[in-house]
């Protein structure tokens, strides 16, 4: 599936959630642009909460444990009254866990809504070969290889089960350079989520 088709079943939906999924670097900011040009949407993003509330990735302020529950709280509760007033939400972060995506679903669940994966599917090679080009464009903060390779590593695909919509694994949004978009890289940076709870235990 390509984002156009994507795009195309979403223009006849209402109050369902969108919930973006893929590695960092792998073009889900590009999709959440893309969409969001064409179809009427509250955009989500936990970047964009990190910001507005005055972290820095790249000056390395960023949330303590406490921190991150206040965040992702916001966030659903955007998402969950976006939901109620029967508007799509587009929903941008990694996601890169079940765990995550399943609270996800259950926001949508309790706003008697519907919800849909989005998955951004690249390859490990491509991921990597974007993270070596931001390392000398600077276009976004560089994640340490660590990280990114534990954010690899730590995926869990969405399957059947999730019925996920597929970006296909060949789909490439920047072929042969250019800008380079970031999906989103929430608690990696500090912890991880094991069984539904916080486990501090990464610096950057």
């Amino acid at each position: 599936m390509d984002l156009d088709d994507i795009i195309r079943r979403m223009r006849s939906s209402h109050g369902i959630l969108y919930i973006l999924c893929g590695l960092p670097y792998s073009g889900k900011t590009y999709a959440a642009r893309k969409i969001l040009d064409a179809v009427p949407c509250v955009y989500v993003s936990v970047d964009d909460i990190l910001e507005a509330l005055g972290y820095d990735w790249n000056a390395g302020k960023l949330p303590d444990e406490k921190g991150w529950e206040s965040v992702m709280d916001i966030s659903y509760r955007r998402t969950r009254e976006a939901l109620w007033d029967s508007k799509n939400v587009l929903y941008d972060s990694t996601n890169h866990t079940k765990i995550s995506r399943d609270e996800l679903r259950k926001v949508a669940d309790d706003a008697g809504a519907g919800s849909r994966v989005v998955f951004v599917d690249a390859p490990a090679g491509v991921v990597r070969r974007r993270w070596e080009e931001n390392k000398t464009s600077r276009k976004r903060f560089v994640l340490s290889e660590e990280l990114l390779d534990m954010t690899i590593d730590a995926l869990e695909v969405p399957g059947s089960d999730e019925d996920p919509w597929i970006v296909a694994r060949w789909y490439d949004p920047y072929p042969g350079g250019g800008d380079r978009a970031w999906g989103g890289m929430y608690p990696m940076f500090f912890s991880a989520f094991v069984n539904g709870g916080f486990i501090v235990s990464l610096t950057q």
